[in-house]
């Protein structure tokens, strides 16, 4: 169970900047959370101090994150499809996020065609409804909420980027994907201060807005899949995060409205047998 957010599954390495970027360096200063600017001629030769600020400020998002047992968030995403024409188009939602560890959640996702889904995890079962077509399903849940993603993320292709985010035990997964990242410097995103870093990995390029301050969350991020034609994006807008949600005891409840449908999403678990 130890999985990161799909921005920081990694060990960043030295990265070499591109021309002008020296202009915007900064040092990470873990203790008092903010970004002070640096030499510039220091920075530029010492590749090595560029990614330990970098991943000093991952940590200390994934670190802040794994340690709230209870949070609320509100995201709007949006991702590029390549059409047969070659026209990249955009779809997305809004997800609205409840999460208690370590084995609740309730999702819901407003398309931008209308469709509203939910996902709700109640400890024992998994839920999956569509209010459009007034259909459900559900199974047996297999485990916490790592476990429980990544089983949706095998049955019913749940983006990675969501499935490693929610992951428990962020930072302890930082090891192996990034290959190059550097601090780009601060940046305002709906009006919050953030530090902005951009990482590469093998396939992927990431960008990640944190916030500074008290609460280090991800504030925009934005990935673009480089070996996929087009180059598509994947992008995330956080709107609000709410570090103690107020829950009861039906917060993470369902039932199946009057008439919905049951249709068979999921692949029986082990020992179960589809009703």
């Amino acid at each position: 169970m130890r999985r990161l957010v799909f921005l920081t599954i990694i060990l960043i390495v030295p990265y070499p900047l591109p021309a002008g970027a020296a202009e915007i360096n900064a040092h990470y200063d873990v203790e008092t959370g903010l970004a002070q600017a640096t030499d510039t001629a220091a920075a530029t030769t010492d590749e090595s101090a560029l990614a330990k600020d970098a991943l000093d400020i991952l940590t200390r998002m994934t670190d802040f994150i794994s340690g709230e047992p209870a949070f609320f968030l509100v995201s709007d995403t949006g991702h590029e499809v390549m059409q047969k024409n070659g026209q990249l188009i955009e779809f997305g939602s809004r997800l609205t996020l409840t999460i208690q560890r370590p084995s609740q959640a309730i999702g819901r996702f407003d398309s931008r065609d209308g469709d509203i889904s939910t996902t709700v995890l109640d400890g024992e079962a998994i839920w999956v409804y569509s209010a459009k077509e007034n259909m459900y399903d559900t199974t047996r849940q297999p485990g916490d909420i790592d476990a429980t993603l990544d089983f949706l993320a095998k049955q019913l292709g749940v983006p990675r980027q969501l499935r490693d985010f929610f992951s428990k035990d962020l930072t302890a997964s930082l090891g192996s994907a990034v290959k190059s990242g550097y601090y780009v410097g601060k940046s305002m995103i709906s009006g919050v201060l953030c530090d902005h870093l951009a990482l590469r990995s093998e396939k992927e390029d990431v960008q990640v807005w944190i916030a500074r301050g008290d609460e280090p969350v991800p504030r925009r991020i934005v990935i673009t899949y480089r070996e996929i034609e087009g180059q598509p994006q994947f992008w995330a807008q956080f709107t609000e995060w709410d570090f103690s949600p107020e829950l009861s005891a039906t917060t993470f409840t369902f039932s199946p409205p009057e008439g919905a449908k049951r249709i068979h999403f999921f692949t029986d678990l082990p020992g179960e047998e589809s009703k």
